[in-house]
């Protein structure tokens, strides 16, 4: 079975899921052993958690009428805003020595090549020790960013960096997560459903703004496609050998899965 590297360009936010699904399929019949993808957005897209309903989370039609998607992932996890970012996925059997374990063990292999790809890039990314959350637990319209999970990949000053959730199904591991260059996670307040409160929307602005880190703070002149570079290499460093570079649209019943991913939201 291959190892593949795939490294994807913008893609809307239907298309960028339906790869990640159609990536865990792959690996499920044994036609991969372990795949790693970079990736980007285009429109701008709100993604929520897979037991998120969309129409709780956002107002779904001011998003679309702006020019945005909203899309639900395969992952669990709260509300991103992906916008200037870099998107990785690692997608493996649950057995691979890449991603085996415990949760909080596969958190701590994946982030292991994300921390040293970041400081390869001039950006010196760290594990969060622990857990906490910057807002009220439970609290209605808490956005991925206003948590900072254990073994999260953070900044030296504890600002969230990276934005990752995981799922297991079948057998098949999966994570992917947001690389943040530009906070834009601001912008999840922008389009809270009409039930969220100004106070709130301003408690969550407020805490979007000073608790999440970016790349270019830290290397002005690096760029998403560089970042995915040096993630790419560290990934075949943990691998210990070269991935065989894969297109995603040549990834088997894409355009069902594109088809799913959009039924999902506008049903």
């Amino acid at each position: 079975m291959k190892t593949l590297a795939i490294r994807d360009s913008h893609q809307s936010g239907f298309v960028n899921m339906a790869v990640d699904l159609c990536s865990m399929k792959l690996v499920q019949s044994g036609n991969a052993q372990a795949i790693f993808r970079t990736y980007m957005w285009a429109p701008h897209c709100l993604s929520i958690g897979r037991f998120q309903k969309p129409e709780k989370e956002a107002d779904v039609k001011k998003l679309l009428d702006d020019g945005y998607h909203i899309v639900r992932r395969p992952t669990g996890g709260r509300a991103v805003w992906h916008g200037h970012e870099l998107t990785y996925s690692l997608v493996a059997m649950e057995d691979h020595p890449l991603v085996s374990g415990s949760i909080a063990e596969s958190l701590e292999k994946v982030a292991s090549i994300l921390t040293e790809g970041l400081k390869k890039s001039g950006i010196p990314a760290v594990l969060n020790p622990g857990s906490r959350e910057l807002s009220a637990a439970g609290r209605e319209f808490n956005p991925c960013f206003t948590s900072h999970g254990r073994s999260e990949i953070m900044t030296e000053d504890r600002r969230k960096l990276v934005g990752s959730a995981q799922a297991r199904s079948r057998g098949v591991f999966i994570e992917h997560g947001s690389i943040i260059f530009t906070n834009q996670q601001t912008k999840t307040v922008d389009y809270l459903p009409g039930a969220a409160s100004t106070t709130l929307k301003a408690k969550m602005r407020e805490l979007l703004t000073r608790g999440v880190g970016s790349v270019l703070e830290y290397n002005p002149d690096i760029t998403p496609e560089i970042l995915a570079e040096n993630l790419h290499e560290q990934f075949a460093i943990q691998c210990g050998g070269t991935p065989a570079s894969f297109l995603s649209c040549n990834l088997p019943c894409l355009e069902e899965m594109i088809d799913e991913r959009r039924q999902i939201i506008e049903n």
